[in-house]
C-alpha cells in the first residue's frame, strides 16, 4: 500500500462547503484509480467551514490544524490566501503563524502515519513546508503549482528567490495546471539550469466530471453563465459591461451570475440599471447541474488583478465544456492551454469589453447547427480532462516518477 499525505490550503469541508473542491475530486479519483493507495489529507481550520479536526471519508482521511488564536481570526485558509489578505492587510500579521503552524502539523502528522510521498497543493505554503517537513523525516515530496502562488516570492528580494529555488531543486517531481503557472516558476530559474530542472515538471491541469449523456440538448433560452468567487481576478466587471452593449439587440438574453465575494455589492450596483442580470449566490448540486444544463453561452472573463492576482486554469471552465456550452473566457484565464477560438470556444483579451460583447452576439447569433458543432467539439475538449484520464496522468507523473 502506497500512503500519500495531501497537503492544501484550500479544501471543503462537505459538499455544501462554497470552496473549491478540485483537490477533493483529484483525491476521490486518484481512489478510485488506485483503490489500494491510502490518502490522507491536511489542511488548516476553516471557521466558516465549521471543520473539525479529524474527519473520516470514504476516500480519504481529513486532518485540520490550527494556527493562531483566537480561532476566530484564522481566516488565511478556505477561501483562499490572496483573497483573504486583500480583504484586510492585517492578515499579513498571519501569514507567519501558518507557515509555522502547518509546518508542526505536517511533521506531527508525517511522523506518526510515515507516508510514502508528501503532495503539496499550492507552493505557497505547502510546498515549502513540505520540503522542510520532507528534509527533516527523509519523505519525498512533489508538489501542484497553481495560479499565482510562486509569484509572491518575487516580492522578498535574494530570500524568495533561494526559497523557490530551493524547494523545486528537492521536489521529486511537480506539475503546473497550465503553461502560464509552469512559466511562473520558470522565471525563478536561469535558462541552463531549469532545462535540467523542467525534465522534473510537467504541465497537467485539473480534471473534471463529466455529466451524463442526457444533458447535450440545445438550450431553448438564451441564457448567459458566469460561475465562480466574485472577486476582481475574475473580471465580472467587465462581462456585465459587455453584457450591457448587448442586451438592446437581444432583449431576450439573460446575464446569471452564480457565486460569492467581496465584490458581490459593488457588481449589484454596476448591474442596477442593467436589465436581465441576476445574482444567484453560491449554488451546488442540482441548482448547479439545472443552471449549467440550461444556459447558452458559458463565460469566463478573468484578468490580471491590480495586485497582480490571476488565474491558474479555472475548473469552472472544464465544467462548463463538459456541458457542451459554448465558452467565452480570456487568455488570460489560460484558457488559450485548451481552447482554439471559434472551435470549441471563443477566445478575448482581457479587460476588452467590446471583443467579449462581440463574442456574446456570436455566441447568441449561432444557428442550432452551428451551436451543435461548437457543443460537440467542447465536449470532446473536456473529455480529454476528464477525472480518470487526468488522475492517471497525476498518478504516473508524480507517483512513479524520479528526478
Amino acid at each position: 500500500m502506497k500512503r500519500i499525505l495531501v497537503i492544501a490550503s484550500t479544501f471543503p469541508a462537505s459538499d455544501n462547503d462554497p470552496v473549491p473542491a478540485f483537490v477533493k475530486d483529484q483525491i476521490i479519483a486518484l481512489k478510485q484509480l488506485k483503490p489500494e493507495f491510502e490518502f490522507t489529507v491536511l489542511a488548516p481550520h476553516d471557521k466558516r467551514s465549521n471543520t473539525e479536526s479529524f474527519t473520516k471519508q470514504d476516500a480519504y482521511n481529513e486532518y485540520r490544524f490550527h494556527y493562531f488564536w483566537p480561532f476566530s481570526v484564522e481566516k488565511l485558509a478556505g477561501r483562499g490566501i490572496m483573497p483573504a489578505l486583500k480583504a484586510s492587510p492585517l492578515n499579513y500579521f498571519i501569514v507567519p503563524f501558518l507557515f509555522i503552524g502547518e509546518f508542526m502539523a505536517l511533521l506531527r502528522v508525517t511522523i506518526k502515519l510515515k507516508p510514502d510521498i508528501l503532495y503539496a497543493h499550492w507552493f505557497t505554503p505547502q510546498a515549502v513546508v513540505a520540503r522542510w517537513v520532507g528534509a527533516l523525516t527523509a519523505t519525498p515530496f512533489v508538489f501542484t503549482t497553481h495560479a499565482l502562488d510562486v509569484n509572491v516570492w518575487h516580492k522578498i528580494p535574494i530570500i524568495g528567490t533561494l526559497v523557490v529555488r530551493g524547494a523545486a531543486r528537492k521536489a521529486q517531481a511537480f506539475t503546473a495546471v497550465s503553461m502560464r503557472s509552469m512559466a511562473r516558476l520558470e522565471q525563478f530559474f536561469p535558462p541552463g539550469e531549469w532545462s535540467t530542472l523542467k525534465k522534473r515538471g510537467t504541465v497537467i491541469p485539473m480534471g473534471v466530471n463529466l455529466p451524463s449523456q442526457d444533458v447535450y440538448k440545445h438550450p431553448k433560452g438564451q441564457t448567459i453563465l458566469f460561475m465562480g468567487r466574485l472577486a476582481e481576478k475574475k473580471g465580472v466587471q467587465y462581462l456585465i459591461k459587455a453584457f450591457g452593449e448587448i442586451i438592446e439587440k437581444y432583449p431576450e438574453a439573460k446575464l446569471v451570475i452564480a457565486g460569492d465575494g467581496p465584490l458581490k455589492k459593488d457588481l449589484q450596483k454596476q448591474a442596477r440599471n442593467i436589465e436581465n442580470v441576476d445574482f444567484t449566490g453560491f449554488i451546488s448540486g442540482e441548482k448547479k447541474h439545472l443552471l449549467l444544463r440550461s444556459s447558452k453561452l458559458y463565460v469566463v472573463p478573468s484578468i490580471i488583478a491590480s495586485d497582480g492576482d490571476v488565474e491558474g486554469l479555472p475548473v469552472s471552465l472544464m465544467e462548463g465544456l463538459a456541458y457542451g456550452k459554448v465558452c467565452i473566457a480570456t487568455n488570460e484565464s489560460g484558457a488559450d492551454d485548451i481552447l482554439t477560438n471559434r472551435k470549441d470556444g471563443f477566445l478575448v483579451p482581457q479587460k476588452d469589453v467590446s471583443a467579449l460583447a462581440e463574442a456574446l452576439e456570436r455566441g447568441l447569433a449561432l444557428s442550432k447547427s452551428d451551436y451543435g458543432t461548437v457543443s460537440r467539439e467542447a465536449r470532446r475538449t473536456a473529455a480529454q480532462f476528464a477525472w480518470p484520464h487526468v488522475a492517471k496522468q497525476h498518478n504516473d507523473f508524480l507517483f512513479r516518477h524520479r528526478p
